[in-house]
């Protein structure tokens, strides 16, 4: 018995380890129950918000933002992460309070982040001792805390990042068997549901993996027809994602997510902070010091050799040295597709730390010193002044970023917001109300992301954003919203004069729009889309309906039935595999 429980222990302990990491980065936000707030959170917590009413209500409109987003009618989460949308809302509404949420959702990206490092290590051979380590560091560098900094979706990719590498590494070293489709799968729907630039970067970072592993490999037509599976099995998991991009863009201009200056936002060497696009002096240290060891044993391990050469060039390429200035001109859709170079080490990383796993291993392990004690000790000492290096600034900035929610700023970012109240101690009650809806009202993100731009707007120079804050922001109280059953909206106002009226809501070419019982059919559009009537005297109502065709409807049948049959698969596994995993932890 007392075999099994060490055996169980020892098994567990970098799991503990892991988890101990993310509750010490968190524990000013825990001990001072303080939200961090930003541009960002007001934009996610809105779409979060609204699948939790449409669960709530049983009120579903897949396209249609009812119940936020100034209750506009305007679409967002039907191309961005629906489902995961949905995912949050029913989270949020199993919580209740905005603080909870951001609680257990930073545990969620940063545990889960951990173990998916930790995990890509032990594939490649690293010791428990550096896949540990390197798994801390990952827990505190990037994108990664930026989930609990600021709300970046940008997080989540990072966490799914290492197992993305995994996928990669199998190409590597299973000769016989480069390619799982089902794990390929089932990783790429679920990023795709989640953060769609998130998956480009995926694809991209395993096409060099795909192509060794395509050469090396003894059944090449095996290895093609497991990754086309893959392929066509991923089509059709996110149907509901690309269906709705595909049927938005048939017969609407879409306005694109804003511009950003790409140098500005590339990856910058810093003193002191190592998220975002910053990284400290050491790690680029570190990393110079990785890359120089695999050029001179580069014949020592072909996964080390890939991931390190792979990931330089990638942290170099999402780093100020790169012409970013010049790429942007050449492609000026990369400044408000990509718009932050440093994105790309979501990807960057895990490659690189890996490569520092398996080095700090084989090095180890090596006869390059003549001490086996003192060459290990050294490793582990430049590995745990590296992550204290990274730990301290982002716990600081966590304890800063706390502190500001109890500040007169309450917001940690002001950018692209429209401030609706100045009653900031209301404002910190909502993140902690049952009601978390109140916050949403208070707050507003003048985004201009997939607005319907009429095409006579399309080349004409202005800000969307303050388009969208003077036409739907400034206006959305002067009339009163009802949630209609079957996903309708309608807006009512009383007028004192008859004439012409621009309404606070967004039209799309699938929009049905009704005006005292009659359905409209040509009216002018804003700008931005916001529809004008010509209101009656005295009582007026409108109605707003989204059309969804009949073949989307099927896409998203499908799509949800195949997620269905994957989880309940995956549950069956899970089962099955519980016996003998618990006798392998405890032998």
């Amino acid at each position: 018995m007392k075999t099994k429980f060490y055996h169980l222990l020892n098994w567990s302990l970098p799991y503990l380890a892991i988890c101990a990491m993310a509750y010490i980065v968190m524990y000013p936000q825990l001990i001072s129950h303080g939200v961090i707030l930003g541009t960002d959170s007001i934009f996610h917590f809105n779409r979060f918000y609204e699948a939790a009413k449409q669960i709530q209500q049983g009120n579903f409109s897949y396209f249609q933002s009812n119940y936020c987003f100034q209750q506009s009618g305007r679409v967002i989460n039907a191309v961005y992460g629906p489902f995961f949308a949905y995912l949050n809302g029913a989270l949020l509404g199993l919580l209740g309070t905005w603080f909870r949420y951001e609680v257990i959702t930073n545990l969620i990206v940063y545990i889960g982040g951990g173990i998916g490092m930790y995990q890509l290590a032990i594939k490649a051979h690293s010791s428990r001792r550096f896949a540990l380590l390197a798994s801390l560091l990952f827990m505190n560098i990037g994108w990664l805390p930026r989930w609990e900094l600021a709300q970046n979706m940008n997080a989540w990719g990072a966490m799914l990042a290492p197992y993305m590498v995994m996928c990669g590494i199998n190409m590597l070293q299973d000769r016989q068997h480069p390619v799982h489709w089902l794990p390929l799968m089932t990783l790429m729907t679920i990023v795709i549901q989640i953060h769609l630039l998130s998956s480009i970067f995926f694809v991209v970072t395993l096409v060099p993996f795909f192509i060794i592993g395509l050469i090396r490999t003894t059944n090449r037509w095996e290895m093609i027809k497991e990754t086309a599976l893959a392929v066509i099995s991923t089509i059709i998991l996110t149907a509901n994602v690309w269906g709705a991009l595909l049927m938005l863009n048939l017969h609407n201009n879409i306005a694109g997510p804003a511009d950003f200056n790409m140098l500005k936002n590339s990856l910058i060497p810093s003193q002191f902070t190592s998220t975002r696009a910053y990284l400290i002096y050491f790690c680029w240290l570190l990393f110079l010091i990785q890359f120089i060891y695999v050029c001179c044993h580069f014949k020592q391990s072909l996964v080390n050799t890939m991931v390190t050469i792979w990931g330089a060039i990638i942290v170099i390429f999402s780093s100020i040295w790169a012409p970013w200035e010049k790429l942007a001109t050449a492609v000026p859709s990369l400044s408000h597709n990509l718009q932050f170079p440093s994105r790309l080490t979501v990807v960057a990383y895990p490659l690189l730390l890996l490569g520092v796993a398996i080095s700090a291993t084989t090095f180890v392990q090596g006869d390059h010193f003549p001490k086996l004690h003192l060459r290990r000790n050294i490793t582990i000492g430049v590995l745990i002044f590296t992550i204290v290096q990274v730990f301290v600034p982002n716990t600081i900035d966590v304890f800063q970023r706390t502190a500001r929610y109890q500040s007169t700023e309450v917001l940690n970012s002001s950018s692209a917001i429209a401030w609706v109240t100045d009653n900031r101690v209301r404002l910190r009650r909502s993140v902690h109300d049952l009601y978390p809806g109140q916050l949403i009202t208070m707050v507003e993100k003048r985004s201009p992301d997939y607005l319907p731009v009429p095409k006579k707007f399309i080349n004409k120079k202005y800000i969307r954003s303050f388009a969208y804050q003077d036409q739907i922001i400034n206006h959305a109280a002067e009339y009163q919203h009802k949630v209609l059953p079957h996903g309708g909206l309608q807006l009512s106002w009383n007028a004192s004069q008859a004439g012409r009226v621009r309404l606070p809501i967004i039209t799309y070419h699938e929009s049905q729009l009704t005006l005292n019982g009659h359905r409209l059919h040509n009216y002018q559009r804003s700008s931005i889309g916001a529809p004008f009537v010509h209101q009656r005297h005295g009582k007026n109502t409108v109605t707003l309906y989204f059309r969804v065709a009949t073949w989307f409807k099927a896409l998203i049948v499908i799509s949800l039935v195949g997620l269905i049959l994957l989880g309940l698969y995956g549950l069956y596994r899970f089962i099955r595999a519980l016996p003998g995993f618990w006798q392998q932890i405890t032998a």
